[in-house]
C-alpha cells in the first residue's frame, strides 16, 4: 500500500428501470466523468447496457474523455482491489475517484459495510456521497411493494427524481413527500434527461426540492419506518455516547437503519464537532469537519423500523443526562439505560 490519499468512492444506486446506466452514459459522454474510474456492480448486466456503456464482461473499456469503466459480477471487493492494484502497477489509466453503479436490486448497506469496514480497503478508499434514482412514474408503487427501493433511498445523500418529463402532474410533490418521510436527511432534486450536472457535486447540485425542517418525529406507512432527531444542548462526552449507541446497535442493530448528524465532543471543542454516521449495525468512522454545530451540542437524525422513535430519544437523553448529573463512570449506567433501550 502506497502513502496516496485514499480515492473517494461514490456509489449510484436505484430501483429497476429508475435510468442509473443512462446517466452514467450521459455524463461520461459530457466529460463529467474525466479522471473517474466506472464500476458497474450488476449480477447478470444486461447485454443492452453492456453495449450502451461500451463493456464487455470483465474487460475494462474507456470512454473517450478518459472515464474507466468495467462490469463486475458481484465480487466488488475483488474488484475493487484490482483497480486499486492496476492502478498502482500502470495498467489502467490514472483516477481520482471511483463511481459505484450498483444493481437495481441493491441494498446498498452490503456495499457500504464493505467500504467502511474491509481492512484492505479501508485505508485506500473514502467514502463520498450515495445517489439514488426514482422513477416519477412508479415511485410510490414501487416504494410500497419493494424493500429494497426503501433501502436506496435510505441509504441515500441525495435523491434524484427521473423521467419527471413522463410522470403524472403532482408527481413530484408526491414523491418529495414520500422520500422525505423515509429519508429526511436526503436533498431531493428533479434530473432531466438532458442535464449533465455530476450529481455528486453538491456545489453544482442545488436542490430544486427544499423540504420543511425535520420535525421531532416523522412517520410514514413503507414497512414501519420512522425517523426522529436527537438533540442535546451542550458538548457530549464521547464515551458515554459511543456506550449508547453500542447497546442501541446491539438491541435494534437491523432496525437502525440510518444514522447521521454532528457532534461536539466535550474536551475537544477546539477542534470543531464531528459528522457520525451509520448504515444498519456499521458506524462510519467519525470526522471533523469545520462548521460549528447548531447548538453547540448534536443534533443527529435516526430513521428506524419498527421501533417508537420516543423510546430511541427517551433512552438518549436518559443516558447523557445521567452522565452530566452524576458524573459517574460509564459502566454505572449500562443497567438502568439498557432498561430503557430495551
Amino acid at each position: 500500500m502506497t502513502g496516496d490519499a485514499p480515492v473517494i468512492v461514490d456509489v449510484l444506486t436505484g430501483f429497476l428501470g429508475a435510468g442509473k446506466t443512462s446517466l452514467v452514459r450521459r455524463l461520461a459522454e459530457a466529460g463529467a466523468l474525466s479522471g473517474v474510474a466506472v464500476l458497474v456492480n450488476e449480477y447478470a448486466a444486461p447485454p443492452v447496457d453492456q453495449s450502451l456503456m461500451g463493456l464487455s464482461g470483465l474487460k475494462a473499456g474507456t470512454f473517450a474523455d478518459g472515464c474507466l469503466c468495467c462490469a463486475t459480477d458481484g465480487d466488488l471487493r475483488a474488484s475493487l482491489l484490482q483497480l486499486l492494484e492496476n492502478r498502482a502497477g500502470g495498467k489502467v489509466r490514472p483516477f481520482t475517484r471511483i463511481l459505484i453503479e450498483t444493481s437495481g436490486i441493491a441494498d446498498p448497506a452490503s456495499l457500504l459495510a464493505t467500504l467502511v469496514s474491509d481492512p484492505m480497503l479501508r485505508p485506500r478508499l473514502r467514502l463520498g456521497r450515495v445517489v439514488t434514482l426514482v422513477d416519477l412514474c412508479h415511485a410510490p408503487t414501487t416504494l410500497a411493494e419493494q424493500q429494497e427501493a426503501v433501502a436506496q433511498i435510505v441509504a441515500a445523500d441525495i435523491v434524484l427524481f427521473t423521467k419527471a418529463d413522463m410522470a403524472d402532474e403532482g408527481a413530484v410533490e408526491l414523491a418529495c413527500a414520500v422520500v422525505g418521510a423515509i429519508n429526511p436527511i436526503a436533498a431531493l432534486r428533479e434530473c432531466s434527461p438532458h442535464d449533465n450536472t455530476d450529481p455528486f457535486d453538491l456545489h453544482a447540485l442545488q436542490p430544486r426540492h427544499r423540504k420543511a425542517p425535520v420535525a421531532s418525529a416523522v412517520h410514514t406507512h413503507h414497512h414501519h419506518i420512522a425517523s426522529t432527531v436527537l438533540r442535546w444542548p451542550s458538548p457530549v462526552d464521547w464515551a458515554v455516547f459511543a456506550s449508547w449507541l453500542s447497546l442501541l446497535l446491539h438491541r435494534h442493530g437491523p432496525n437502525i437503519l440510518r444514522m447521521k448528524g454532528i457532534m461536539t465532543i466535550a474536551g475537544e471543542e477546539q477542534h470543531g464537532p464531528v459528522v457520525i454516521q451509520s448504515v444498519r449495525h456499521i458506524v462510519h468512522m467519525p470526522e471533523h469537519v469545520a462548521q460549528p454545530a447548531a447548538n453547540g451540542g448534536a443534533e443527529i437524525v435516526v430513521i428506524a423500523r419498527e421501533i417508537d422513535p420516543a423510546l430511541i430519544r427517551r433512552s438518549f437523553e436518559t443516558f447523557l443526562a445521567h452522565a452530566e448529573r452524576k458524573n459517574r463512570s460509564t459502566e454505572d449506567h449500562l443497567p438502568q439505560i439498557n432498561a430503557v433501550i430495551a
